[in-house]
């Protein structure tokens, strides 16, 4: 897609001609979301959720992290935000830097806010919302998010929806994230999220937890999968019937985060940078699925994966372990299979990756 209103860094753009995996990064998660600034919300406020602004870490270091790891992981990362009135499609460094050096002037922009975002120019990070719809644009099927905001746990007063939902009906993005954002009722979210056929996966999870809010409340998730290739399968399912809609893919932190009812920016920055760690993770490695074309059902000799044409190395040993050769229903499974075989056997399949990542 062409426009005066955006940019698309030359990697990205090679990347997505290629069928490189690329990762849409939510950039408000990085620079308002792990901090007291209270980004998370969407628009849509919570009583009772207090928030202590703590120290504020250093955002650049933050998304440079983040973007290594999805490059340690196969794929490349492409960071959205808007700048000086454009749509900006991955990150220079200096791009990143202007970003945290402004962070206290940057606005919050969701899809509604975007068209005024550019026509008056506006430095801003971007919600889901707007991230998704600009990943849609490009064409990036996977990003990745700290939480998605929700249906207001006060909807019948003040009727507040946020905008995440909606995006989520229109585009067609598998979208990682955590959990459901603060200010939001969970249950009210997950059924409005079934009532517009947006299938909702727990990625080894059959729960996730309410944050931020006493008592930490566990929430059922309706389909649990072990497997990212699953979930890229599920993708290319809904475009063969050409189904609209996004894959919403939940990947809740293995601890309930701190249940007080003051959100504690300092205390909680750790545990929240680690999830987002293993969202930015698990992204990468459907992201690699889908851009092998992979089928989890096929496992004969004459499958399409068993073909995968040599290209330009695009992932890690241990991604093309799992993602490729298959070797069990889960990633870490898979290392540990390898790990017990023979040193003939693995250096085997270590020429074989040589042989075929290029």
């Amino acid at each position: 897609m062409k426009s005066d209103y955006l940019i698309i860094a030359d990697r990205i753009q090679q990347a997505i001609d290629n069928k490189i995996p690329v990762i849409a990064i939510e950039s408000a998660s990085i620079f308002m979301g792990l901090t007291g600034h209270g980004a998370l919300m969407d628009g849509i406020g919570s009583e009772g959720v207090k928030r202590n602004e703590g120290a504020q870490q250093d955002f650049y270091k933050t998304a440079e992290d983040i973007e290594k790891l999805i490059i340690q992981n196969g794929a490349v990362p492409a960071l959205i935000a808007v700048i000086d009135g454009k749509i900006h499609v991955g990150l220079h460094t200096s791009e990143r830097r202007h970003l945290a050096d402004h962070q206290s002037e940057l606005v919050r922009i969701c899809r509604s806010d975007l068209p005024l975002s550019l026509a008056v120019p506006k430095d801003g990070v971007t919600t889901v919302s707007a991230t998704m719809m600009i990943a849609q644009m490009v064409g990036i099927p996977v990003m990745v998010s700290l939480g998605i905001g929700g249906v207001s746990e006060n909807f019948e007063k003040d009727h507040k929806i946020s905008s995440d939902l909606q995006e989520m009906v229109q585009s067609r993005v598998i979208v990682v994230a955590t959990g459901i954002n603060p200010g939001s009722d969970p249950d009210k979210t997950m059924n409005y999220l079934e009532t517009h056929g947006i299938p909702v996966l727990g990625f080894r999870s059959d729960k996730f937890y309410t944050k931020w809010l006493p008592g930490n409340t566990e929430h059922a998730i309706r389909h649990r999968v072990n497997d990212p290739t699953d979930i890229s399968a599920a993708l290319a399912v809904k475009r063969s019937l050409d189904i609209d809609g996004s894959i919403l893919v939940l990947n809740p932190a293995s601890d309930p985060l701190d249940d007080s009812i003051a959100y504690d920016a300092e205390k909680n920055m750790k545990q929240l940078k680690d999830v987002l760690h293993d969202n930015v993770t698990l992204a990468a490695w459907i992201a690699m699925a889908i851009s092998m074309d992979l089928n989890p059902n096929i496992d004969n000799k004459n499958s399409k994966r068993a073909n995968i044409p040599k290209k330009e190395k695009s992932m890690s040993f241990e991604v093309w372990l799992f993602a490729v050769k298959k070797f069990a229903q889960n990633y870490d499974v898979a290392l540990l299979i390898f790990n017990n075989l023979p040193d003939s056997e693995k250096e085997r399949l270590r020429q074989e990756y040589e042989d075929t990542v290029e």
